[in-house]
């Protein structure tokens, strides 16, 4: 069986064609192209998680079986990526795999991809200064990501450990020429910002409503499984939520859940799906605060893998 590895992944894709990928994803997910059901996780030490992710396209030229089997391991039991697993594609009778692709390149860059795409439809588009919460490879995904799509010119970043965030300002000022501002608490680091992305392991909440502007966009994307929480419920008062999925999402935020148990937001209806929305869709002219909360879909590595597959292909 043929495996692309890491490196191979990030040579053949960049954020620009990620935008695109992950526009289809959802647009297929949102037109009833996709069968996937919710990722199974299971807990294994502290800390670390396995996660299997299958979905079926039903046409089209990302059409067939796909699976993600990866396992996370956040914090401080993070030696090296935080996601280490294979996308598996399956040949077109769906009988047996045929190629394995890295998940966690994939993964890395289609995440960013998705909060990209999210960010264009949703933030003002003059959106200048950024706010990072986490100092990772998705906090190095999503600074690069956000610059693909909005003229960032500011950045804040805010991390547990003052040593990884300025290795973090350092990556930034050589590879995306941004002067990074260390902050010593995540309400200073989102104070005046446009964008906020938060992309930490964190258990308990660590922003909060009364930290916000008046008017900014949130990509939410860390603590995607039950036990984990970035954002406090009262983030859902006075803003508006779109969602990846909003069945994935109500099945594996902690923060999404406890704002429905609060009344903050309807079971039936928790948010609205960017796959339903457009480029040229257009939101009131001051939309206050969105967010965007993201768990990742099987559909998005599926694309993102038969791209890869396809690309490579055409190279050889």
């Amino acid at each position: 069986m043929l495996y692309l590895d890491g490196n191979t992944v990030k040579s053949i894709l960049n954020f620009k064609r990620g935008l695109e990928l992950s526009e289809e994803a959802f647009r297929l997910h949102a037109s009833g192209q996709v069968e996937q059901p919710l990722r199974t996780v299971i807990k294994g030490a502290e800390n670390a998680l396995m996660g299997v992710m299958p979905a079926y396209v039903k046409s089209g030229p990302y059409q067939g079986f796909g699976l993600k089997s990866v396992v996370v391991r956040l914090g401080e039991a993070a030696c090296g990526p935080s996601h280490m697993g294979s996308i598996l594609i399956y040949d077109e009778a769906g009988t047996s795999p045929v190629v394995a692709v890295d998940a966690g390149a994939v993964t890395e860059i289609r995440t960013a991809a998705a909060s990209a795409h999210a960010t264009r439809l949703l933030a003002s588009p003059d959106a200048s200064r950024l706010a990072i919460l986490g100092t990772g490879l998705q906090a190095r995904a999503h600074l690069q990501a956000m610059q693909a799509v909005r003229p960032i010119r500011h950045v804040s970043v805010w991390g547990r450990s003052k040593e990884a965030c300025q290795k973090f300002a350092a990556w930034s000022e050589l590879h995306c020429d941004l002067p990074v501002s260390i902050c010593k608490t995540v309400a200073e680091a989102v104070r005046d910002t446009d964008i906020i992305c938060t992309t930490t392991a964190a258990r308990s909440p660590i922003l909060f409503r009364a930290d916000l502007p008046s008017r900014c966009h949130i990509n939410a994307i860390g603590s995607s499984a039950p036990g984990f929480q970035e954002l406090h419920e009262d983030m859902y008062q006075d803003s508006t939520l779109f969602t990846d999925c909003n069945r994935s999402v109500l099945a594996a935020s902690e923060c999404v859940i406890k704002a429905v148990q609060a009344g903050l937001l309807a079971q039936e209806n928790a948010g609205t799906e960017v796959g339903t929305l457009s480029r040229d869709t257009r939101l009131q002219k001051n939309p206050g605060v969105t967010i965007f909360k993201s768990v990742g879909l099987a559909v998005q590595d599926l694309v993102f893998a038969r791209e890869i597959i396809r690309q490579w292909v055409a190279s050889r």
